[in-house]
């Protein structure tokens, strides 16, 4: 009986420890990093655009990963991440998911500085867009595998609990979007974020590494009526940009939104350029650094 007992905890603990993710590890790319979508079959390719390692006015934000295989069938992983400030981009290989696998990092960055793709000052306050490519042939429907992001703080000092929030990465496809829309709203206590990306592949899903120019829209909801200026970015292959506090500016107003403005809808138009774009918007909690994320919807110019 007690052998017995033994065994059944030995065989518990091993259980237990083979249910753990396992640590994201870093190796070079031996071949180019190749964009799949989902449309054209042999793999596909997932799209973040934004993950980092920032240091906010009152706190710092990490991004943990976690990628899993749903099958039972095994597939390399490729990652290209892409830095907002346009230094140099870096790609490799998280190696290989397992059936029914699951890797997980912590710190993407700082996985990235363990691992020696980037050093330790650039991922010091830096973040940036992520693409990862499941390179199994069968893997055509986008459901294979995901990936999630979570975007974290703590709530106090440099452990402990944390506040945060997630969402996965989109699975690429032909014929993106090229317009989207969100609202962004701005009282005493909350602020919104925009975020734009430059995907960086065109509608038949192959690589464009010419620059696009976006350009912001605003419409009060109260009137249905255009306000404010109309203000365009430059963004290179793969570049994310981030408007903070898109209403207010921190106080400047830099689009000329009407005094007392709460509330306007967001609309980010591609004029130049051939690239998909994506879009973000994030509304922050300035006390506790809280923030609710949602992905841009596609909307065509309304006007």
């Amino acid at each position: 009986m007690k052998r017995t007992l033994i065994l059944i905890a030995i065989a518990a603990a091993a259980l237990t420890t083979s249910a753990q993710a396992r640590n994201l590890k870093v190796a070079s790319l031996s071949r180019p990093f190749v964009i799949r979508t989902t449309d054209t079959g042999a793999g596909f390719s997932v799209d973040f655009p934004i993950v980092g390692h920032v240091h906010g006015a009152s706190t710092t934000f990490f991004t943990s990963l976690d990628i899993t295989n749903n099958t039972a069938q095994p597939t390399d992983v490729d990652f290209f991440y892409t830095p907002a400030d346009g230094s140099a981009t870096r790609s490799g290989t998280f190696g290989t998911l397992q059936g029914f696998d699951d890797i997980h990092s912590d710190d993407f960055l700082q996985s990235l500085v363990d691992s020696g793709v980037i050093t330790s000052n650039q991922a010091d306050n830096s973040f940036g867009t992520l693409l990862l490519t499941f390179s199994n042939p069968s893997f055509i429907k986008g459901t294979e595998a995901t990936a999630v992001a979570r975007i974290y703080s703590f709530a106090a000092g440099t452990s402990g609990p944390t506040y945060g929030l997630s969402y996965r990465a989109t699975p690429l496809h032909t014929d993106g979007a090229h317009s989207l829309a969100s609202v962004a709203r701005s009282t005493s206590g909350l602020v919104t974020n925009i975020g734009i990306e430059n995907v960086g592949i065109d509608d038949s899903g192959n690589s464009v590494s010419a620059p696009i120019t976006v350009r912001l829209s605003f419409f009060d909801p109260s009137t249905g009526t255009e306000v404010g200026t109309q203000p365009t970015f430059n963004l290179a292959q793969g570049q994310v940009i981030q408007i903070n506090d898109v209403i207010n500016n921190a106080g400047k107003n830099a689009f000329q939104l009407p005094p007392g403005t709460t509330s306007v809808i967001v609309f980010v138009d591609e004029i130049a350029g051939s690239s998909q774009i994506s879009g973000y918007a994030v509304q922050k909690d300035i006390a506790t650094n809280d923030g609710s994320f949602v992905l841009m919807q596609e909307s065509k110019t309304p006007f």
